[in-house]
């Protein structure tokens, strides 16, 4: 059974936010690559990427090998999915597009066992160590330790961002700057004044609530602003990082060859 270092880091003294990479293509060996370069988190990418359950779990596996806390971003508020991926190990989810206060509660009753919740128990699944542990040391753990953070990235979900954090149970909210500017009508212009403000409140309203806060962000110098405006959890997505990378080396040979 699990220990979840990133909840651990979020409640803990700690003034440095968490490091979060999205994966969202199958491969063991990139959840590796994470967790030896510090990254705090690897988010296997279920939403936008094209994963099986088992491409999933072996993720997973990779990931607690390596000592790096696996969250899996889900499609949606589903309980059901939410039930596949929480059974095959994953430390608890980022769930995309949360409008309401009622998909909130969804989500953390998927999440959370009886009485926090109404997600269906199986003792057989990864999840419960196959059964090789007691069931209620189990539950209690799992209940304790499984991590909910809830994307706010649309224009309904700022109208009901209030109700959202009165939700009981939800340890953060995601911000997605890009699908937030696109809702709000500024088309990917992350840099507007209004989807700016947006952000801010945000933040401000879940620091209210006691609701820790992520962020995406593009590249270094971005994470690098979201650190000194607060942000707990900074997230990045793998690929952005690998083309910032690619194009560093073309260039840097390039400039040689000058």
């Amino acid at each position: 059974m699990f220990q979840n270092q990133l909840k651990q880091k979020l409640n803990g003294p700690t003034n440095e936010p968490s490091l979060g990479v999205f994966i969202g293509f199958p491969s063991t060996q990139l959840v590796e690559m994470a967790a030896l370069n510090n990254f705090d988190v690897v988010v296997i990418d279920n939403e936008h990427g094209m994963l099986s359950p088992e491409n999933v779990e072996h993720m997973v596996i990779a990931a607690e090998n390596r000592g790096i806390t696996p969250l899996v971003r889900v499609v949606s508020s589903n309980p059901h999915e939410i039930l596949k991926v929480m059974d095959r190990g994953a430390h608890g989810v980022h769930v995309p597009q949360v409008d309401s206060k009622e998909e909130a509660e969804r989500v953390v009753e998927a999440v959370k066992y009886p009485p926090l919740g109404k997600r269906g128990a199986a003792f057989s699944m990864r999840a419960a160590d196959y059964g090789n542990i007691p069931i209620y040391q189990y539950l209690e753990q799992a209940n304790q330790e499984s991590l909910i953070c809830l994307h706010i990235e649309s224009e309904k979900a700022m109208k009901n961002l209030d109700e959202i954090l009165s939700v009981k149970g939800i340890d953060m909210v995601y911000i997605g700057p890009t699908d937030l500017s696109v809702s709000l009508g500024y088309g990917g212009r992350m840099d507007s004044p209004q989807v700016l403000k947006s952000i801010d409140r945000i933040y401000q309203t879940a620091q209210e609530a006691r609701v820790k806060v992520g962020i995406h962000t593009k590249d270094s110098n971005g994470a690098q602003m979201r650190k000194e405006w607060g942000a707990d959890y900074i997230g990045v997505t793998v690929t952005s990082l690998i083309n910032q990378s690619f194009s560093h080396y073309v260039n840097g040979v390039n400039l040689m060859k000058l």
